[in-house]
């Protein structure tokens, strides 16, 4: 997960970096400005990875994540259809409900209530499905509507997006069981979209029990769908060497995790780190274990 705080003539080395070593995937939040950066160079997080998909080859890019907050899903998935042309298939869009922060009032409204959140993000997860399965679109609902809605310029040649959701609750569970790929998690906050999250391989064990049995109620296999964890733990950070790297993809593997998501090493706060562990874990611990 690189964070879109860089001029692009640095950031692209991380991005490059990330895909030279042969990691699996690469993320950007996607915020309007985010927690303690609010107020310093923060960046778009699709221009971002238009960017670069264009100095990568391998590596999948995603959204970490996109949300109703100021999206919609109309123009929205037609610039992930565009990325993902740049990308050359390689691009992932990652769904969530937003928090009530900095993002949730940009737009000048009045902040949603819980349960309108809830319901924008089901209607949202919804109809991008529906914008990214189908080449042209209607759909009329009680947020967000599409009339002739041409998405796809290949007429549906192309195979959908990935979609990966993230959700700790029924409503997000259900949404990733129904609509997604992949379901994310990246645990818990005290203030939501306020207070970085945390984790543990014990609450991620329980809320994977509950996305697996959410498949079995929905007649969904659950080994169909992706589980990807956003391990951002600011007290035991992954990359604190190459050993507790190991150490953090092993637990969450045994619970069920197939895909972790750790931040790229900064040289600053948040996510200070040493490029040299990154490295390190490049040659002697990703061979061991990653996965497709």
């Amino acid at each position: 997960m690189i964070l879109p705080a860089a001029r692009w003539r640095e950031a692209r080395q991380s991005w490059e970096m990330a895909d030279e070593l042969g990691f699996a995937h690469a993320w950007t939040f996607d915020h309007i400005a985010w927690r303690e950066l609010a107020g310093q160079r923060w960046y778009s997080a699709m221009p971002t990875l238009a960017a670069a998909a264009q100095c990568t080859r391998r590596i999948r890019l995603g959204t970490l994540v996109a949300s109703p907050n100021f999206r919609h899903p109309v123009p929205f998935a037609k610039e992930a259809v565009t990325v993902s042309d740049l990308a050359d298939g390689r691009f992932v869009l990652g769904i969530g409900a937003g928090g009530s922060g900095i993002d949730a009032e940009v737009l000048g409204g009045a902040p949603w209530s819980p349960a309108e959140r809830r319901d924008r993000f089901s209607e949202f997860v919804e109809v991008v499905d529906q914008l990214l399965r189908l080449p042209c679109s209607d759909y009329a609902g009680r947020f967000y509507s599409a009339r002739n809605a041409w998405i796809d310029p290949d007429g549906g040649a192309r195979a959908r997006i990935p979609v990966v959701i993230a959700g700790s609750g029924p409503t997000g569970i259900r949404l990733a069981v129904r609509h997604g790929d992949g379901w994310l998690t990246n645990g818990v906050a005290a203030r939501r979209g306020s207070v970085a999250p945390a984790v543990t391989p014990e609450l991620a064990s329980e809320q994977i029990g509950a996305v697996r049995r959410m498949c079995v109620e929905e007649g969904r296999d659950p080994a169909t769908l992706k589980v990807f964890l956003l391990n951002v733990n600011r007290a035991q950070a992954p990359f604190s060497s190459a050993a507790a790297f190991a150490d953090v993809a092993g637990r969450y593997a045994e619970v069920g995790v197939t895909d972790l998501i750790v931040p790229f090493p900064r040289n600053e706060p948040p996510y200070e780190g040493d490029l040299r562990v990154l490295e390190k874990v490049a040659a002697d611990v990703l061979p061991m274990v990653a996965g497709d």
